[in-house]
């Protein structure tokens, strides 16, 4: 089960299947868990803008913008960028599975999802992501101006620092 000694925390279901949702929303809310429901990728989008999701459990396959173009676009949302995406879906291929890792997913179930299986997965990336967390917070609070950089040269990554630095230098 997820840890209820620590605050409750918020997964972001983002699938268009009313019996997917429903599954899952009982299956985390039974651990403890804030369920938030998004049936698009639009919906998602809006949702993760107001409120930042500690996870998000993202179907592959929706009407409209698909799983892996909204995985994209929220990697691109600063205050979401940080948080772990999961998908889920009936998506069996190799080339599916690589094409969620590389629009930003950190793991992928099939369908139909097994809930301890998923729970497992769940806890291990929160437990990733608040070290991830507190190594920024640690480099924040000691002032260093650090930023990681893809090989094509853009910026992956900067403490906040960092990024007032380069705001201020303004486009190179």
């Amino acid at each position: 089960m997820i840890d209820k000694e620590r605050m409750q925390e918020i997964v972001l279901v983002v699938d268009d299947s009313p019996e997917t949702l429903g599954f899952l929303t009982d299956a985390m809310e039974a651990s403890g868990v804030t369920v938030l429901v998004a049936r698009s990728g639009e919906t998602a989008l809006g949702i993760a803008r107001q409120v930042v999701p500690d996870i998000i459990l993202m179907d592959a396959v929706m009407p409209g913008l698909d799983g892996f173009e909204t995985c994209r676009r929220l990697k691109k949302l600063p205050e979401v960028a940080h948080v772990p995406i999961i998908f889920m879906t009936g998506l069996t291929e190799t080339e599916h599975v690589v094409h969620a890792l590389e629009s930003g997913g950190v793991d992928y179930l099939t369908k139909p999802i097994h809930i301890d299986e998923l729970r497992a997965r769940i806890r291990v990336h929160l437990a990733n992501a608040r070290s991830a967390q507190s190594a920024r917070v640690a480099l924040d609070a000691a002032g260093r101006h650090l930023m990681a950089v893809s090989a094509g040269g853009e910026v992956l990554w900067t403490t906040p620092q960092a990024s007032r630095l380069l705001d201020a230098i303004g486009p190179v």
